[in-house]
């Protein structure tokens, strides 16, 4: 689990073609089929405005502060 407690998804900075998909916890069964999606348009260079907010949302890269919100 992340510490704001959202997963972490997106394409890492270190390593080219790695994309990122963790930090689901119990969540994941529950979030799976959106990520999925959101991983298929990420992966195919396909991604729409709504995705791109998404993925500034979930990315690896955020900032971590404060208390996890999904309890």
């Amino acid at each position: 689990m992340t510490p704001d407690g959202f997963p972490i998804v997106g394409r890492a900075r270190e390593l080219e073609g790695y994309i990122y998909a963790v930090g689901m916890c119990g969540q994941g069964y529950m979030l799976g089929p959106g990520v999925g999606v959101l991983l298929t348009h990420l992966v195919q260079n396909d991604l729409t405005s709504q995705d791109e907010e998404i993925l500034e949302e979930l990315s690896p890269y955020r900032e971590f502060g404060g208390e996890e919100k999904l309890k």
